[in-house]
């Protein structure tokens, strides 16, 4: 089976040649690998080949040039794109698109336009490159990642999706690439080399702007292919998944009824008023974690692994700020498991001494967070609860770890709410705003709770992060976050617009979670294991993804076959249930075509039969 998988970011940046801005990169990053294994595992021979930009600060001398220069075209005018290929040492195949003039500005740290039409122009362009070399070899399945690379599937062409599936996975609804059109849909469409009479409105129209992810989802699915998203299941019952499908009237009445019947200012739609969410099937395939992060294995607790940091750092600062803590760090490992607990304790005392500077006291709790500064995280309900929080708890300290992007007003606005809390509260609150790897793995491993308070977390990584370190979980029940719901403390809030209102539900959660350590030590112990026990790993999703990819190629035999004289919707049903078990629980009608409609009812009877 070969794969092509199409994204902006692939992770391994410390290879020199991709990209970890976010959570895109990280699953990029570890998904192939994960993939190759669980088929090797199966008998099945996987090659996977990523296909990215190739962004300019990569070493062009590294990579290995196709001479193959594939020609693109925006405003009636055509240029070429380069393609060049990395073979990394996992064995992984790295293509990479190059065009000067797309991509000469971009770099490490900025990969993404800010203005929407030159997004929309750069997101066209490489996608024409990409879907050129695809149409010039031969894969068998084609796994698009966010609305970067939504065009896709119109520049392979209907020919080619009609012999190879095409599946969509949304990693984060809030960006669905919109581009204002001005009022002229048709022309803006034609500039990116498409029909704009033919798919402006059928596919991208939303509030006349050009709506990516919703063209792609529309394009996918009548071609029978799959939109995924990070978190949930096959039925999209839970998490993002189930998310993504409720409309804006069913979240108001469930935030009115967490609201206790008040009026609600502002609740958050996580698929922003995108109703084809709620008219289209979405799955759910909960993303991962490598076991590096767990405690025993996690690079960041290995001296040898840190001397190396330490020694290629650039000499200005160490990697920790406290001498001690530094040579502490240095000298020996401080990997840990459930059967050695008293390791995560000395951490602790470290991550004390490397924030307040002195050793604890025996009633110390440190209470955590790491992340950004944006809008998503919500970071500024921590400020809004600390100073209840420790006067509530004498014993409770705060170490944040928080950086706010640039031109991020309201990152800056809650960054001077730390600042100011650390000035006012210096010995029980800490705040840094650098960010620092092995730092934020010292605080992860070494806290007693991590605050995770997102508006929205279509996944959440640094949940599962936590967690494994035996840090608990205080945060809003929301997308993948739920996934730790048994060994974590979560809050139902909906209405954004009263942040009065969600600060006091935060807050409850908080005193519960320290009236727990405090009072029941043997069941916060008890759930401090539960959470480092989750199976966290990618094999079960990675299976999930193996299953969808046999489910295209299946479905593509079957679109040729309902056509012959001879087909039998319960025979097709019997059969393709009986290739890939989890046929009839992807299976979904098309615009309720007839033959689709008749190997749905097959399908669900054969269900039927075997409950």
């Amino acid at each position: 089976m070969r794969v092509a998988i199409a994204a902006w970011e692939i992770g391994r940046s410390g290879t020199g040649l991709g990209v970890k801005i976010g959570g895109l990169g990280q699953v990029l990053d570890e998904l192939p690998r994960e993939l190759i294994a669980a088929a090797r595992d199966e008998g099945l021979q996987l090659e996977i080949e990523v296909l990215s930009p190739c962004f300019a600060h990569y070493d062009k001398s590294r990579l290995v040039s196709t001479g193959q220069h594939i020609p693109v075209c925006l405003d009636n005018h055509w240029f070429d794109f380069e393609v060049f290929k990395y073979q990394f040492d996992d064995g992984l195949t790295g293509v990479y698109f190059w065009d000067e003039f797309q991509l000469h500005w971009t770099n490490a740290n900025a990969v993404y336009p800010l203005d929407p039409l030159l997004g929309l122009r750069l997101y066209s362009s490489v996608s024409q490159a990409m879907a050129g070399y695809m149409r010039s070899r031969r894969f068998d399945t084609v796994h698009s990642h966010d609305h970067h690379v939504a065009l896709l599937p119109f520049y392979l062409g209907d020919e080619f999706l009609s012999r190879v599936p095409h599946h969509f996975t949304i990693h984060n609804a809030t960006y669905q690439g919109n581009c204002p059109t001005g009022g002229n849909g048709y022309e803006l469409i034609e500039s990116l080399n498409l029909s704009g009479k033919a798919l402006f409105h059928k596919y991208f129209d939303f509030f006349d702007h050009v709506n990516l992810m919703k063209g792609c989802m529309i394009k996918t699915h009548e071609n029978h292919g799959k939109i995924t998203t990070v978190s949930g299941d096959f039925g999209g019952t839970w998490g993002y998944a189930a998310e993504l499908r409720e409309s804006a009237e069913e979240i108001n009445c469930r935030a009115k009824e967490l609201n206790l019947g008040r009026v609600v200012k502002e609740a958050f739609v996580p698929n922003r008023f995108l109703d084809v969410f709620e008219k289209l099937p979405i799955v759910g395939i909960t993303n991962g974690l490598s076991d590096r992060n767990r405690p025993e294995n996690l690079p960041e607790l290995k001296a040898g692994w840190l001397r190396q940091a330490e020694k290629s750092g650039d000499g200005s600062e160490g990697i920790f700020r406290n001498p001690q803590v530094l040579e502490k760090m240095l000298e020996e490992d401080h990997d840990f498991d459930t059967n050695r607990m008293e390791v995560k304790s000395e951490l602790k005392r470290l991550l004390h001494l490397e924030a307040f500077g002195r050793e604890p006291t025996p009633e110390l709790v440190l209470v955590t967070a790491v992340g950004r500064l944006v809008a998503q995280k919500n970071l500024g309900l921590v400020a809004d609860v600390a100073q209840k929080t420790l006067a509530h708890d004498p014993g409770v300290k705060f170490v944040v770890l928080a950086s706010a992007p640039e031109g991020e007003g309201e990152g800056q606005e809650i960054k001077a709410d730390f600042v100011e809390l650390a000035r006012r509260f210096g010995d029980r609150f800490y705040f840094r705003s650098d960010f620092s790897g092995p730092f934020s793995k010292l605080i992860l491993a070494g806290g007693d709770f991590c605050l995770i308070p997102s508006r929205f977390e279509p996944c959440g990584l640094v949940d599962y992060e936590a967690s494994l370190l035996g840090t608990l979980v205080i945060g809003r029940r929301t997308g993948g976050l739920s996934k730790v719901d048994q060994c974590a403390y979560l809050y139902d809030w909906l209405d954004i617009g009263d942040r009065k209102g969600e600060a006091s539900a935060f807050l409850e959660q908080i005193k519960v979670a320290l009236d727990v350590f405090r009072d029941k030590p043997e069941a916060h112990q008890g759930m401090v294991r539960k959470a480092m026990s989750i199976d966290a790993g990618w094999r079960k999703s990675a299976v999930q993804y193996l299953r969808l990819y046999r489910y295209g190629m299946l479905v593509k035999q079957w679109e040729k076959e309902r056509h012959l004289p001879q087909y039998s919707a319960e025979e097709a049903a019997s059969r393709l249930a009986h290739e890939e078990p989890a046929f009839g629980a992807l299976f979904s009608s098309v615009w309720g075509g007839k033959l689709d409609l008749e190997l749905e009812m097959a399908l669900n009877a054969l269900r039927s039969e075997k409950r």
